[in-house]
């Protein structure tokens, strides 16, 4: 005991307790204007996405049908050594017609050789010098085609060369000689 003190010696009282609170929402917007500008910014972002990669990506335009029937008489062009000139025949001679088809529009690949002669003799896309070449291409062709006739790999590099010049628009009438 305190001799001061007559009793016990008073204890602080401790201060009050407060209850515990939630997380403090430090945001300065509201939880949905937060959420609609980030589904705003997404989207603006995928199209930029898309926008750029549609620009920066050049797609390379389809081959021209001149184009596909240059390239396939290459091929052939590669391959007369030892060529079968039956399947040679066939194959150039198709090439021609798909390519006349395509490019022009005419029945060229469901027509004999007359029904297509006479089809281009009444056809405006085509030249007097053009429409000579055809029929002696056609006519080669034919000759491998339907008679089997042998041929040298010279004569086979010569109707490469007319159906080049046909499909470049370069023929000349039978006899002449291509310009250079």
């Amino acid at each position: 005991m305190n001799p001061f003190n007559q009793g016990p010696t008073p204890t602080p009282t401790p201060a009050p307790i407060h209850d515990i609170v939630g997380p403090v929402w430090y945001w300065p917007y509201p939880l949905w204007m937060t959420i609609a500008g980030a589904v705003v910014l997404a989207v603006v972002l995928f199209l930029l996405f898309r926008l750029a990669k549609k620009f920066l990506t050049r797609k390379t335009p389809p081959p021209t049908n001149r184009q596909r029937a240059i390239e396939a008489l290459e091929k052939l062009r590669s391959g007369v050594s030892g060529a079968d000139p039956y399947k040679f025949g066939v194959t150039v001679s198709n090439t021609i017609r798909r390519y006349i088809q395509a490019e022009y529009g005419l029945e060229a690949t469901t027509q004999t050789s007359i029904e297509f002669l006479d089809t281009l003799r009444e056809s405006p896309f085509f030249t007097e010098n053009e429409k000579d070449g055809l029929e002696v291409f056609l006519a080669k062709t034919d000759l491998l085609k339907y008679a089997r006739s042998g041929a040298p790999e010279t004569e086979l590099l010569d109707l490469l060369d007319i159906s080049a010049r046909l499909v470049r628009g370069e023929a000349q009438s039978p006899g002449k000689e291509p310009a250079k």
